[in-house]
């Protein structure tokens, strides 16, 4: 499982104080920062933002804790974490007939295993620091476009889904590892997410 960044904050406040502080937060976080004991912290790419008061008599305590997605070889899964979590929604699949699509399109589930496959030797690859073989990129886009052609299997998430395939493919393409990386822990990420919501 891949790491994520964090920061936690507690100020103890006067207890008439809290509720403006939240206030002051809430409209910081809106306008995409949030300044805390004089650091900016920007909200861009947070992927989760919790606030709580607790009250402590005539004082009460601000806890502010913030998490941010892990970056470069940390925000990759790996190898076998892949094969974990594809094995489990295989299990859940277990039993779904096989059928082909028509127009000749192929099975999803055998697409899923294919693009598995090519999900982890791309993964394999970025973490020993090497570009990954074209053809398991090339394949791993490929598929990946076709997949977001599956009505019903995750819709909501295609088009960001594709801009991200798009971006993977350009890095590719440049051969910059680092943007690879990137591209690849937020389709990672992407995937976590619709698999947990459509299993």
């Amino acid at each position: 499982m891949s790491a994520s960044r964090k920061r936690k904050f507690e100020l103890v406040l006067p207890r008439v104080e809290a509720l403006a502080a939240l206030t002051d937060l809430t409209a910081q976080a809106a306008e995409g920062n949030l300044v805390i004991d004089g650091e900016v912290f920007p909200l861009e790419d947070f992927t989760s933002l919790k606030i709580a008061i607790k009250h402590l008599g005539a004082s009460s305590l601000l806890k502010v804790s913030l998490k941010y997605p892990a970056l470069g070889l940390a925000a990759l899964p790996t190898p076998a974490g892949v094969d974990a979590e594809d094995a489990a929604r295989e299990a859940a699949m277990a039993g779904v007939p096989e059928t082909v699509e028509p127009g000749g399109r192929p099975k999803y589930k055998g697409l899923k295993k294919r693009m598995k496959q090519y999900f982890k030797a791309i993964v394999t690859a970025l973490r020993a620091g090497l570009v990954p073989d074209a053809e398991s990129m090339a394949g791993f886009i490929a598929d990946s476009r076709l997949m977001t052609s599956y009505p019903g299997k995750g819709d909501a998430f295609y088009p960001a889904y594709d801009a991200e395939v798009d971006r993977l493919e350009a890095a590719a393409a440049a051969g910059d590892l680092e943007a690879m990386t990137a591209s690849v822990a937020a389709l990672d990420r992407m995937k976590k997410e619709c698999h947990s919501r459509h299993a």
